[in-house]
């Protein structure tokens, strides 16, 4: 076998990815947002377009890397015989997701709050299912993640990353559903289905705490590698610098406001935010004696 074929492989499947397809349906993923990154670039869209690139730049991405974190959570917990079932469901079904979403795109039409002909009302109900299906998957993986002595091949940091990262993304991803159902809503009665109150910006919360279980694990990656002894510590508070964080992007959202729009209440939710990071950095900066980093 060709030998560099076989160290990508060997490193893919140490990151989680352990089989031909997953690792294609990762690549397939990531490759496809950053092209339409490149074409969103050169035709000088609007961000705020729905019909430009950016919904498939950015679920490409986005999905790219979720699903490849859920790969490589469910390889950190204790294996059960369907797990490669678990696995190929949610490749399959976030792959299609996106690839629905691109179609979109491609075709001048909304990807979303869009049951103009029977078309576009089918593919977003495939949306629907595909997501639906794959959000079990997700929860199936949080909630072993939380059973007692099920990472074991962690440190704590690592393992309270996996845990407070999944369950981050699952409370998003019902945040996306609840947002979902009020856009829905909403365009029934004719008002727009991306804002609330006037301003406040339906998809803020549901992204705002999405990718906790990467910013988490990288961190207890570095703090596993620097041999930083309060890991676990720093951990914890970023955790709860995602949730303040999650918090203030739900209150700023259904309080009808802008996302930097502040009032009181708002503030001291950006203001916990910034010291709960600031804490974990303290953590970083003093290990405590007698540790050393590499």
């Amino acid at each position: 076998m060709n030998v560099p074929y076989q160290n990508w492989v060997n490193r893919a499947q140490s990151l989680g990815l352990k089989s031909p397809w997953e690792q294609a349906c990762v690549l397939a993923l990531l490759a496809s947002g950053l092209l339409h990154a490149c074409l969103f670039w050169l035709m000088d869209q609007s961000w705020e377009d729905p019909l430009s690139f950016r919904k498939a730049t950015l679920f490409g991405l986005s999905t790219g890397v979720t699903l490849w974190s859920c790969l490589w959570a469910i390889d950190k917990i204790h294996p059960k015989p369907y797990d490669p079932a678990i696995r190929n469901t949610l490749s399959l079904t976030l792959l299609l997701e996106v690839f629905l979403i691109t179609l979109q795109t491609w075709r001048k039409e909304q990807s979303h709050f869009n049951h103009h002909g029977v078309i576009n009302g089918l593919i977003e109900l495939a949306m629907l299912l595909l997501i639906s299906i794959a959000v079990l998957a997700i929860l199936q993986i949080t909630y072993r993640a939380w059973q007692p002595h099920a990472i074991c091949s962690c440190s704590p940091a690592m393992r309270w990353a996996i845990r407070w990262g999944m369950l981050l993304l699952c409370i998003s991803v019902l945040v996306g559903y609840l947002i979902t159902w009020i856009g829905q809503y909403q365009a029934l009665r004719g008002d727009s289905p991306t804002l609330y109150g006037g301003r406040g910006v339906l998809k803020f919360p549901h992204g705002a705490a999405l990718h906790a279980i990467q910013t988490l694990a990288l961190v207890a990656w570095i703090s596993d590698r620097w041999r930083i002894p309060k890991g676990k510590a720093i951990i914890d508070t970023l955790s709860l610098a995602h949730f303040c964080w999650l918090a203030y992007a739900m209150y700023q959202t259904f309080s009808g406001k802008d996302r930097f729009e502040f009032d009181a209440f708002s503030a001291l939710l950006i203001i916990a935010t910034g010291l709960l990071s600031l804490a974990s950095l303290r953590f970083w900066l003093a290990p405590g004696p007698g540790s050393t980093r590499s």
